[in-house]
């Protein structure tokens, strides 16, 4: 059957079909298609082992009607390739967009058109996928029906997001990801950047192996290390101490979880070492210390996100030192590149002051992380085609913000949030451009998502609402991370 025959028994059938999804495969025709707002596929000319499904007759023509299982996700993935995930490797500009939803996968294909940046779709750290009520695989599965349903087949990453534990890692390698971001906040000893230089040097003595910070000392102590762009790297033989007893333990995790998870996966996962969720600012020499001391040891390395300068906080622009966040990133950037990797920013969502900086300085091989500011945009959608809706949710997460704030290091304040009772409907989407109602949304997802009491008390009516109004969900979020990519510069790189 053609495509315009498909179409029009579909239509009549009730089903809307998804057209971009149209493909052929071994004298069969796969379709995505919308019955009653719910996505459904439909399997015309027989019905594939791999596929479960209920036998129907469109138009005289037989079907298989395949609800979105994990079964069929994974049948899918194997039928077509480019539903999978893929590695990094070969890409310079990546970048992480996380749906909390499962609904916007096709608007952040849509923001990436012409932009020369290579996405991971499915990205989810442990806290968001707990707080949703969510699985890797089922967070997985949410992107590989999406990407089929776009049409999609550039190709796309999973990233097992902010994991701290060899279990972590390995459950996330054995549902499928290609990415793995390591946080070694737990293993980063914060306090020794505290101590002055005699005791740093006595812990060392105590703690350390000898004949390993004699090298240490030998490669480093009071070199200065040209890389590249008339910029260098010095080590100052006192402050040496102090940073090996901050990252010596993060180097340990870091190369165990590397060998005996990641290499002997025997795919192609690209690591991305996170060296952000800490006190303590990540140095120049600290950045290419623990790089530069990770590949002696034979981990390679796709991506580094160290622990700028100001804040980062979620759902907002940076705040901080523009002028000097701009000389060190340089820096930064440059250690990237003369060691071979993508330099990363995390919790990248809404910095649109500093995008500028981050793009053109890292030549344009970065990696940026983004992931609540999709669902804060959709709340903004919520408010425009839902106001009591809205009101109701906002009225909640003021309530639960508090609780929130144990998750995220944000400044918002719910009792700034003004009385939604007296603002006019069609102004209460703007009340996502304030900092302190943003935010409010921004942390509080699980909490609404998660509420209940004989019935959930706002989860279905969020995904109601959402789908009942995806043409204008998918333009917003479309729009919203378009401009990520117009401030970083990537369609003029």
């Amino acid at each position: 059957m053609n495509k315009e025959t498909v179409f029009s028994i579909c239509r009549d059938a009730g089903y809307e079909p998804c057209e971009a999804s149209w493909r052929e495969k071994g004298g069969l025709t796969y379709i995505m298609t919308r019955c009653q707002l719910l996505p459904v596929l439909l399997i015309f000319g027989g019905a594939p082992e791999s596929f479960a499904g209920v036998p129907i007759s469109l138009g005289g023509n037989a079907a298989l009607l395949c609800r979105l299982s994990a079964q069929n996700a994974a049948a899918l993935r194997d039928a077509f390739p480019y539903t999978a995930p893929a590695g990094l490797d070969g890409h310079a500009m990546t970048i992480g967009l996380g749906d909390r939803l499962g609904l916007v996968t096709g608007a952040h294909i849509k923001a990436l058109e012409g932009s020369g940046v290579f996405p991971v779709l499915a990205q989810q750290s442990k806290r968001e996928l707990s707080l949703t009520g969510r699985t890797y695989r089922s967070m997985l599965d949410d992107v590989t029906w999406q990407v089929f349903e776009a049409g999609y087949e550039g190709g796309y990453a999973a990233d097992g997001d902010h994991l701290k534990t060899f279990e972590e890692v390995r459950e996330a390698i054995e549902d499928g990801a290609t990415m793995i971001t390591l946080d070694c906040s737990e293993h980063i000893d914060n306090g020794a950047a505290l101590l002055s230089p005699a005791e740093a040097a006595k812990q060392c003595g105590e703690r350390l192996d000898e004949a390993l910070v004699a090298q240490w000392n030998a490669d480093y102590a009071g070199k200065t290390i040209p890389i590249g762009n008339g910029l260098d790297v010095r080590f100052d033989p006192e402050t040496l101490p102090s940073l090996y007893l901050v990252y010596s333990g993060a180097l340990a995790f870091v190369e165990r979880i590397y060998h005996d998870l990641i290499r002997k996966s025997g795919r192609r996962i690209t690591l991305e070492v996170s060296i952000d969720e800490t006190e303590t600012e990540t140095t120049p020499a600290a950045h290419y210390f623990a790089a530069r001391e990770l590949q002696k040891r034979g981990v390679k390395i796709g991506s580094v996100a160290p622990r700028f300068c100001g804040e980062f906080q979620k759902g907002i622009d940076y705040i901080g030192d523009k002028k000097r966040f701009e000389e060190e990133f340089a820096v930064h950037a440059q250690i990237a590149k003369a060691l071979g990797y993508r330099i990363s920013v995390h919790s990248g969502s809404d910095k649109f002051s500093i995008f500028p900086y981050v793009g053109k300085l890292s030549g344009f091989c970065f990696h940026l992380k983004t992931s609540g500011t999709s669902w804060a945009e959709a709340v903004r959608v919520i408010a425009a085609c839902n106001p009591e809706l809205f009101r109701r949710m906002m009225k909640f997460s003021c309530e639960k913000f508090a609780e929130a704030k144990a998750y995220y290091h944000v400044s918002g304040q719910a009792e700034k949030v003004p009385p939604l009772d007296g603002i006019a409907g069609v102004d209460l989407p703007h009340l996502l451009d304030e900092t302190d109602a943003r935010q409010v949304a921004h942390i509080t997802y699980g909490f609404l998502l998660q509420a209940a009491e004989e019935k959930p008390l706002f989860r279905d009516e969020i995904y109601d609402t959402l789908r009942r109004h995806k043409t204008a969900l998918d333009a917003v979020i479309t729009t919203h991370i378009r401009r990520h990519l117009e401030c970083l510069g990537v369609f003029d790189a």
